[in-house]
């Protein structure tokens, strides 16, 4: 999601009465855009994220058991009105796949069933297949932290595959687990989840033959560590020697503690 430049990062960044008056203007400046530019996608979806980030602000980002009682209605009341945004301009704004990228990130925080919620995503994915971020944002529904299971990633990250093969290869099984690891199973993802390592290789071949980059072959390189192929890391530690990208890297010392491990007879 995205906001509005710096009226989104000072509203953000801002504390108490100082937060409320920051969010009030981005809300002012939102409306005017709409208003000035009825036919850009952009400004509808924008208007919507910034509702939705002064929901989360009510909620916070625990678990529902750490959430106050009092803060619930303002969360569920931004919500509604973030949704109700998206769908009043649907004609204009899903034209940019960030809108069914938007609707998918309420349709967590809403809860919605899951019929409801496969049916937009469906909807997402036949009128823009190879959109990585409707992707990432269904994930997100389908993780555990949230009431899903690792059953339906797996499922999902297969169906991916067949979605996007023509021109992805098996490229999206790697990058969802990729991201299912940024966003909750971290350096786990082997034993939390149904990660399948050889698929996920073979996905991650299919990513580097396309987009060869230091920061996917970095990223290539610690899946192989962490997934104990002791071969591939070794091979992708020695690509990746001239051009290491240390954001890629969960913590400063896991290169080297891979790197130790490549060249020794013991586990990491």
């Amino acid at each position: 999601l995205f906001y509005t430049g710096l009226d989104a990062a000072m509203y953000i960044d801002a504390k108490g009465d100082a937060r409320e008056a920051g969010f009030a203007a981005l809300e002012a400046r939102n409306l005017k855009w709409e208003q000035r530019y009825p036919d850009s996608p952009s400004a509808y979806i924008a208007h919507s994220g910034a509702l939705i980030a002064q929901a989360w602000r009510y909620r916070g980002g625990g678990y529902a058991k750490t959430v106050k009682p009092e803060s619930w209605a303002p969360f569920y009341k931004y919500l509604t009105l973030a949704r109700e945004n998206l769908e009043a301009h649907k004609a204009v704004s899903s034209a940019d796949p960030r809108w069914y990228e938007t609707m998918l990130t309420i349709a967590r925080a809403e809860n919605w069933e899951r019929a409801r919620f496969d049916k937009l995503l469906d909807e997402a994915l036949r009128r823009e297949p190879l959109f990585y971020q409707t992707y990432f944002g269904a994930l997100e529904y389908l993780l555990p932290k949230w009431g899903g299971s690792t059953r339906e990633i797996e499922a999902f990250a297969q169906n991916a595959v067949t979605r996007t093969f023509k021109s992805e290869g098996r490229g999206m099984y790697a990058r969802i687990y990729w991201y299912a690891s940024q966003t909750q199973f971290k350096t786990a993802l082997f034993t939390d989840s149904l990660a399948a390592w050889p698929r996920m290789r073979a996905g991650f071949e299919d990513v580097i033959d396309r987009y060869p980059d230091e920061w996917n072959l970095n990223n290539y390189a610690k899946f192989a560590c962490l997934a104990q192929d002791r071969d591939k890391t070794r091979e992708l530690l020695r690509r990746t020697e001239a051009a290491i990208v240390a954001q890629a890297w969960d913590t400063p010392a896991l290169r080297q503690q891979c790197a130790a491990w490549a060249t020794a007879a013991t586990p990491i």
